[in-house]
């Protein structure tokens, strides 16, 4: 899951049981990215902990800075159960993530939130 890493440290790990719709607002968080240098962080989100059944219908995740100068907006983007990526993050700055879910049951789901960064 750490692909786009040679040596990964996870700083940034939390589940979420949710249900129908709704939001998560994970509170701001540092990188632990020396400051005032910017690189790679690899993001993974996972919307069910299990094999797909098609009761995800959208998720849209936005990752800023809360300086609001540094956005990433990811909409509809899961393919399968899962999705991961890079991005650049600023050690000097703090962020937050925040995903809204719609899942067309009322059944517990699990979101599965990961933060990685280079050693």
């Amino acid at each position: 899951m750490t692909w786009g890493l040679h040596f990964p440290y996870q700083f940034l790990a939390q589940n979420f049981v949710v249900s129908g719709s709704g939001r998560i607002e994970i509170p701001a968080f540092k990188t632990p990215i020396p400051p005032h240098v910017q690189g790679p962080s690899l993001y993974a989100i996972t919307v069910q902990n299990h094999p797909p059944d098609r009761s995800i219908v959208s998720m849209n995740f936005t990752i800023e800075s809360t300086d609001e100068y540094n956005v990433q907006i990811f909409s509809d983007g899961v393919y399968g159960n899962a999705q991961l990526d890079v991005l650049k993050l600023n050690g000097s700055l703090s962020y937050k993530w925040t995903i809204d879910y719609h899942y067309n049951t009322d059944e517990p789901q699990i979101i599965e939130c990961r933060m990685y960064c280079e050693r």
